[in-house]
């Protein structure tokens, strides 16, 4: 279960900057001042060497990104060597024509939008809004559908709810992410969002991820994941500059040679890339740059991941599709407080920092690992070990809830959409979050070396009893082919 090298690219393709947002330094520091931006042929020689070390998903930023006139090229370039591609925009560029071809190109599409109310938006972005903005996502909604990404600071978080009504009215998802730490007195109060954000996770077109929750609210470099800068992440500048340790806690920069991979050898990156290795955090503590790391840990942040990841899917393919269910929400929520105390509960502290994904040892009973309350087999461990990352791993909660996903609620809905037999369609999705939220419980409590088990149980019989609801469900399908 040793870890690949490098997967993800955070290039920021431009400075320039059309906002002045009080949270962010890009307009406001000299050294960020007429940056030179690569030509098409530079940035795609780039991306190419890039994926050549790996890289297999690319985060366009900036500044703000649409302002490069190459960004929609360079897209299409790397989708075309099979890199997932991802922009974020502010929605205020004033060549529509440009932003929208870039809509059309990128894999995942996001605007920022952090207000509807036009003084916060001036107070917070430091231009006139979000008139501009909410115009952009009009236009772009006509080609494809959009997510939110909405940044909760001390200036918005009474507009939780009015954002997202926004969101469920236009049917985008809206992702609710608190200010980054690094930002100062911008972030001093995000631990009180938490608990605000939390609240909103079974809401309709809502995303809150339970992992960067988790977080930021304990965060423990030492217990945490180490941070991806230079392990898993590379980090470039609009000229080509691989950036050390990361944009955000910027050292040293190791100016564009052409070529990637001495650049990668150098002296001055190995310096930086041993103390990532060694989970160092330079201090800024930002998500992106550990959110890649929560892949390669079987640990209490990857269960929370892949919880938030699921139950993401689940309404963006199913449950936000049928306005028509309804959910004891408070019970949901009852549910996932007990899950979060036996997660909470799996320690994994003395666990040593390595490139695996859990520690295993081989015993005459079987391998013992950090994580498995019983002994793995060799069969079991040598197909664990084949695996690239933690999504990968069959001896996991979600690997059971993907074929429950793929088969029955897949089909479930299909029948929902032609209108035959709705009624027993909607009873299967009627308890589907609960369902995940008690497999989740069960499976954690039953398989893992955690404190606290839950009620064992009884989430036993109430899972058994709905898998025998969905048989039958089959079953009647099955006939009717």
């Amino acid at each position: 279960m040793k870890m690949a090298k490098y997967y993800c690219m955070r290039f920021y393709v431009t400075y320039r900057c059309n906002s002045r947002c009080y949270y962010c330094n890009v307009w406001q520091e000299e050294r960020f001042f007429n940056t030179k931006e690569l030509a098409f042929k530079e940035g795609k020689s780039l991306i190419r060497q890039c994926y050549e070390a790996g890289i297999r998903y690319i985060d366009f930023t900036g500044g703000e990104p649409a302002l490069n006139e190459n960004l929609a090229e360079m897209i299409r370039y790397a989708s075309s060597l099979g890199i997932k591609t991802e922009v974020t925009v502010n929605g205020l560029s004033a060549c529509r024509e440009r932003l929208l071809e870039v809509a059309e190109s990128v894999n995942k599409f996001n605007i920022s939008l952090d207000t509807l109310k036009p003084d916060v938006y001036k107070k917070v972005r430091g231009v006139d809004g979000p008139d501009r903005t909410l115009e952009t996502l009009e236009e772009v909604l006509k080609v494809r559908t959009p997510k939110i990404m909405t940044v909760i600071s001390k200036e918005n978080i009474g507009e939780l709810d009015s954002l997202i009504r926004f969101a469920q009215e236009k049917k985008t998802e809206i992702y609710l992410n608190p200010v980054f730490s690094y930002f100062g007195e911008a972030a001093e109060s995000r631990e009180n969002y938490l608990e605000l954000l939390l609240a909103r996770i079974y809401e309709p077109y809502t995303v809150v991820m339970l992992h960067f929750m988790e977080f930021i609210k304990n965060v423990d470099l030492r217990e945490g994941p180490p941070c991806s800068a230079n392990n898993r992440t590379l980090t470039f500048a609009p000229d080509g500059g691989l950036i050390l340790p990361c944009y955000h806690a910027m050292k040293e920069t190791i100016p564009w040679t052409g070529d990637l991979a001495k650049m990668l050898e150098s002296e001055t990156f190995r310096k930086y890339a041993a103390m990532e290795k060694a989970g160092r955090c330079m201090g800024c503590r930002v998500i992106p740059y550990f959110g890649i790391s929560f892949n390669y840990r079987l640990d209490k942040y990857f269960l929370l991941q892949s919880y938030s990841e699921k139950l993401n899917h689940l309404k963006r393919d199913f449950l936000n599709r049928i306005p028509e269910l309804k959910f004891n929400v408070e019970n949901l929520k009852k549910h996932l407080r007990e899950l979060l105390c036996i997660v909470r509960s799996l320690d994994t502290n003395g666990r040593e920092k390595g490139e695996w994904l859990y520690q295993a040892e081989r015993t005459e009973q079987g391998y013992l690992t950090d994580i498995y309350k019983e002994p793995l087999t060799i069969e079991q461990y040598e197909k664990e070990k084949r695996a690239d990352d933690c999504w990968q791993l069959e001896l996991v909660p979600h690997y059971f809830f993907d074929k429950i996903y793929n088969d029955v609620f897949q089909k479930a809905f299909n029948q929902y959409q032609t209108g035959t037999f709705v009624e027993n369609a909607l009873d299967i999705f009627k308890d589907a979050a609960e369902f995940q939220l008690r497999w989740w419980k069960w499976y954690t409590g039953s398989k893992m070396k955690v404190s606290v088990t839950g009620r064992v149980e009884e989430e036993e019989v109430w899972i058994k009893g709905y898998l025998d609801r969905l048989e039958v469900w089959r079953a009647k399908e099955d006939n009717k082919i």
